[in-house]
């Protein structure tokens, strides 16, 4: 799975300027997050066209960042995830981002970016 991280200013108006050009293009974004500070916001995407989308954004003056994510699904419980983020710590695995994509069941579903996808994906 492919994220796309933007950094934008932080100013009103400027995610849904990015979410137009997206839906203009007909993009359907799958997941989201975002924060600011600083005077920046950044905003990571999943979409359900990631070349598409990162085009679309570079053409308009976005400057986007991708990278390759890995899904994971842990136990929709206090401690489900702290439990894989500390394997991943303790093997000297970074995490990056992460993207709540969706809850199943008493499972939550989610994407995440690390330093190391080879040494992450022997630990999930």
């Amino acid at each position: 799975m492919i994220q796309l991280d933007v950094d934008l200013p932080d100013h009103p108006g400027e995610l849904a300027k990015i979410l137009g050009i997206l839906a203009g293009e007909a993009i359907n974004i799958d997941a989201m997050s975002a924060n600011s500070g600083a005077g920046h916001s950044y905003v990571s995407l999943i979409t359900d066209q990631p070349i598409k989308a990162r085009q679309s954004l570079a053409k308009a003056g976005y400057e986007c960042a991708q990278r390759t994510v890995i899904v994971i699904s842990v136990p929709d419980t206090p401690g489900g995830f702290a439990a894989l983020a500390r394997k991943l710590g303790d093997a000297g695995v970074d995490i990056q981002s992460v993207v709540h994509l969706e809850v199943m069941g008493d499972h939550v579903q989610l994407a995440i970016g690390v330093d190391n996808l080879d040494a992450a994906r022997g630990l999930v």
